[in-house]
């Protein structure tokens, strides 16, 4: 006897809710009753006598997205059979084999929208490896160089006007160099690197400065970076930096 898997959530889904009690049973019959690659045929007087009266022409209307009609309407693709019952095919799974014999039968490979694994050779799957990683090997090289071509020098000093930003970019590509590192984003990379604790500012002592802000904007100062508590003299709200300030005002937005 064969079994196969069923989805118990279908009870919890809006289109199978809206089913009468006789499409329903035609759902469940039509699951059963197509064969092992999702295909049923079609046989309305062998159908109505086990899910009760129906009209054919209702029957299609109703489940129209669900399955693909051929071979001049006497057979019926179910559509998301194959995905539900097997996930993807594959050719090297013989538990495959034979309901990817069926679809290609009829030619119905095309709507499996992914859910198949066409076999290929291993000469074949080697080359496309090798050019797969060559790819990325001339893709990696030319977009370090374009990428940090692209980094506005002139925008970061203005977002990081305490520090040396011109000559950290120096700095910090020897760094890269001298360590092999490669970054996906160099313009994040280096904002990060301006970031960290050990780049001076202009001043020389070692930490930067940022401004915090009352919520309530009562009062402006200026602390370290770390370690610093401030509370408004005249609220005591705890004050934030110009960024956790806007932060918030996106989630409150959201």
């Amino acid at each position: 006897m064969a079994k196969r898997f069923t989805d118990s959530d279908k009870w919890k889904k809006r289109w199978f809710r809206k089913l009468n009690n006789n499409e329903k049973v035609f759902w469940m019959y039509l699951l059963d009753q197509c064969d092992h690659a999702g295909i049923w045929e079609v046989d309305f007087e062998l159908a109505s006598y086990f899910c009760g009266k129906f009209f054919p022409h209702e029957i299609m209307n109703t489940f129209s997205k669900q399955f693909i009609e051929f071979d001049g309407g006497k057979r019926w693709f179910i559509k998301d059979f194959i995905e539900f019952q097997y996930g993807r095919l594959n050719e090297k799974n013989r538990a495959h084999l034979s309901a990817i014999q069926r679809l290609k039968k009829f030619n119905l490979l095309k709507y499996l929208d992914g859910a198949y694994k066409p076999l290929i050779s291993p000469l074949q799957g080697a080359k496309d490896k090798d050019k797969d990683k060559d790819k990325v090997k001339d893709k990696e090289k030319r977009g370090k160089k374009e990428q940090l071509a692209d980094i506005n020098i002139d925008a970061l000093i203005t977002e990081f006007e305490s520090v040396d930003v011109s000559g950290e970019f120096k700095k910090w590509q020897d760094w890269m160099l001298s360590k092999g590192k490669t970054y996906k984003n160099y313009n994040a990379a280096f904002k990060n690197w301006l970031r960290s604790d050990y780049v001076k500012t202009k001043e020389g002592n070692g930490i930067k400065k940022i401004k915090l802000i009352c919520p309530e904007h009562h009062d402006i100062t200026v602390h370290t970076e770390r370690g610093t508590v401030k509370y408004c003299v005249k609220c005591r709200h705890l004050m934030k930096s110009e960024s956790e300030l806007a932060l918030i005002k996106i989630q409150d937005n959201v």
